[in-house]
């Protein structure tokens, strides 16, 4: 019975160990096989991790040993003084962890129930460092489990909280205070890619704009991961140990790079970042990739609905300023198209009658839509106040030659014509500054009235000076933008101005609506499928 109880306090001692490699273990295992064996001294070696060999974890005082016990050592006889008694392999998982060494003094005999006694404890040992070690593993797995867990929660919350700001600067500002709180870093960077480089967007704490390079951009375009750094490198915030970048994929492209420096640790010193945060910071960097994208195009959106409400707007000034209906003149006709290519047109028409004169007017901004429905706008506005005035076609020419060279930037100009019927003296009178050859129609034969001038805004100080033609009673005058005669095919063949001439003669005692539906039939089935490339206008007169 004693020798039972005597056992049992050996193996009392013996399940005190937890993990032999921790300081103090060692020596405790080696304590509690002298105190409760016969044997007097001994040594212990452990295995550290995967090696193949083993260290010297504890040995008696009068014990001399090596520092590292190799293959040979392990598998051949101890090379100890004094020379071991005893040599127990302590197991665990099937695999040997260490080896324990026992001799004594004054014997060289070792009894069958000492070495079972031995044995059996060392089995014991095993056993117990083994359900130790499962234990120990069953708590980590429950914990990474639990960390697991918070952290997709964490990114749950996050990635919620992100992708309900479709504003770009407050979802900055969240982005960044969410990669600090989930890194404890005290400082942080967020870069956008604006085409081939990377501009500092936002950032907390001091950064170096201009840091992010090309050959670091090249790296963690390749790498597609987080890239970490630690000290000795050149950093992006100026004196930090450690930092890591983080590329942010968006639409099938990195679309910025997040940078974070200084991270906390535990004992509130400053620490490199592990791989578990790298690898939270790229799961956290793929959310911020769609918020940032979700964002891109929300502003997109903002701006294409701006931008078609301005067209509207202008589609509308525009649609105000053309004639809203046909000035009836008696012994007169006339008939207008006017067909923009696009929402808001650069062709403009107006009509103007004066003491018993009719003037037609046609013109032709440079460029399309906004810019050209503004400069529509002012020559509108000044035809029409010098038209007020009373001024003749070539003063009027002229000074809006000058206002709009003023007024414009250098690379606009507007083509134009205008022609003035006069019933009383049968004459016609026009200036045509840079514009389309306009056609008169008399007796079943054309003419056209020619371009003299240059077009309205590319010199200031140009003078234009009407010229006169006949235009008797039967007479027709065809007025025109160049949507008309340069409207193309699908093989980029242009309608031009022979195949215009061929109708006016065809038909040169139509009336002007029908000849206005002559042409523009010719144009549609000319161009067929082809998208209408330009501004169409048409604007025709008839003395009957």
């Amino acid at each position: 019975m004693p020798a039972v109880l005597h056992f049992a306090d050996f193996l009392n001692d013996l399940r005190q160990v937890e993990r032999p490699s921790l300081p103090g273990q060692a020596a405790r295992i080696l304590e509690a096989f002298i105190t409760h064996t016969p044997f007097d001294s001994g040594v212990l070696y452990l295995r550290e991790g995967r090696e193949t060999s083993m260290r010297l974890a504890a040995k008696s005082q009068q014990v001399v040993a090596p520092e590292i016990l190799d293959e040979a050592g392990l598998h051949g006889e101890l090379l100890l003084e004094p020379r071991p008694h005893l040599v127990v392999p302590l197991r665990m998982h099937r695999e040997d962890f260490g080896v324990l060494a026992l001799s004594r003094v004054g014997s060289e005999v070792t009894s069958d129930d000492e070495v079972a006694m031995v044995r059996a404890a060392a089995d014991y040992l095993s056993t117990h460092l083994t359900n130790t070690r499962l234990v120990q593993e069953m708590r980590e797995g429950d914990f990474q489990l639990k960390y697991r867990l918070w952290e997709l929660e964490s990114l749950y919350d996050i990635g919620l909280s992100i992708a309900s700001t479709l504003n770009i600067d407050e979802l900055a500002d969240q982005i960044l205070f969410r990669m600090i709180s989930l890194t404890n870093a005290r400082r942080a960077a967020l870069f956008l890619r604006d085409g081939k480089r990377f501009t500092l967007f936002r950032e907390f704490g001091e950064v170096r704009a201009d840091f992010l390079d090309q050959e670091l951009a090249d790296r963690l375009l390749e790498a597609g991961a987080p890239l970490s750094f630690q000290e000795n490198t050149d950093c992006i915030f100026p004196g930090c140990q450690a930092y890591v970048a983080v590329p942010i994929k968006g639409n099938n492209a990195v679309v910025g790079v997040l940078a974070a420096a200084d991270r906390e640790t535990r004992e509130g010193g400053i620490g490199a970042f592990e791989a578990n945060e790298l690898r939270l910071l790229s799961l956290f960097a793929t959310q911020a990739g769609i918020a940032l994208e979700n964002a891109r195009l929300h502003k997109e959106a903002l701006e294409k609905q701006a931008m078609q409400r301005d067209l509207e707007l202008a589609a509308t000034i525009q649609r105000d300023i053309l004639p809203k209906a046909i000035l009836q003149i008696e012994g007169i006709e006339i008939s207008t198209l006017a067909r923009p290519a696009r929402q808001v047109g650069g062709d403009y028409h107006a009509f103007f009658h004066r003491d018993g004169i009719l003037t037609l007017l046609v013109a032709d901004v440079a460029g399309k839509s906004i810019p050209a429905a503004l400069l529509v706008s002012a020559l509108h506005a000044a035809v029409q106040l010098l038209f007020a005035e009373g001024r003749g076609l070539g003063e009027i020419a002229t000074e809006v030659n000058r206002h709009i060279h003023n007024w414009s930037a250098e690379n606009k100009f507007i083509t134009m014509v205008m022609a003035s019927i006069d019933v009383e003296t049968e004459s016609i009178e026009f200036v045509n500054a840079g514009h389309n050859p306009a056609y008169v129609i008399t007796g079943g034969k054309f003419e056209t009235l020619n371009s003299h001038g240059l077009p309205i805004g590319i010199m200031a100080g140009t003078r234009y000076v009407s010229q006169r033609r006949p235009f008797p009673a039967g007479s027709s005058i065809v007025l025109y933008s160049d949507g008309i005669t340069e409207a193309e095919n699908v093989a980029g063949d242009e309608f031009d101005n022979p195949r215009l001439e061929e109708i006016l003669a065809a038909d040169a005692n139509a009336s002007p609506a029908t000849l206005r539906d002559r042409i523009i039939e010719a144009v549609d089935a000319f161009v067929a499928e082809a998208p209408q490339k330009d501004d169409q206008t048409l604007v025709i007169a008839r003395r009957r």
